[in-house]
This record gives C-alpha cells, sequence and structure tokens, in this order.
C-alpha cells in the first residue's frame, strides 16, 4: 500500500506530519512550562503570605499591653 503514492507525495506527507508532531510537542511543551512556573510562584507567594502573617502575630503578642 505505501507504493500507492508518489515519492514526492510521501516526503510531503512525513514533512506534515513531522511539522504538526512538533507544534504539538513543542505546545504541550511550554504548557506544562507554564503550569509549573504558576504553581511554584502560587507555592513561594502563599509561604511568604503565611511568614508575614506569622511575623505579625509573634509582634503583636510580644508588644506590651496599654494602659489604662
Amino acid at each position: 500500500m505505501a507504493g500507492k503514492y508518489a515519492w514526492y507525495t510521501r516526503v510531503t506527507d512525513a514533512a506534515h506530519r513531522l511539522t504538526v508532531l512538533t507544534l504539538l510537542g513543542g505546545t504541550l511543551y511550554m504548557a506544562g512550562g507554564l503550569v509549573y512556573t504558576l504553581y511554584q510562584n502560587g507555592k513561594r507567594y502563599e509561604d511568604e503570605q503565611l511568614r508575614l502573617q506569622q511575623k505579625e502575630n509573634s509582634d503583636q503578642s510580644s508588644a506590651p499591653a496599654p494602659a489604662n
């Protein structure tokens, strides 16, 4: 069945398949990198907010009570 088409049709088909697979693979790779980066930045932001909140709580608990 492979000999049914002319050689240039097979070459063009192979080039097209390679192009599509390259575009699809590159898209999936970039999307994966984007998801990973967003996840890491979100985790870092949550850790920073937690540290700031803990520092704020420790500063409030160590402050002397106001005199009435």
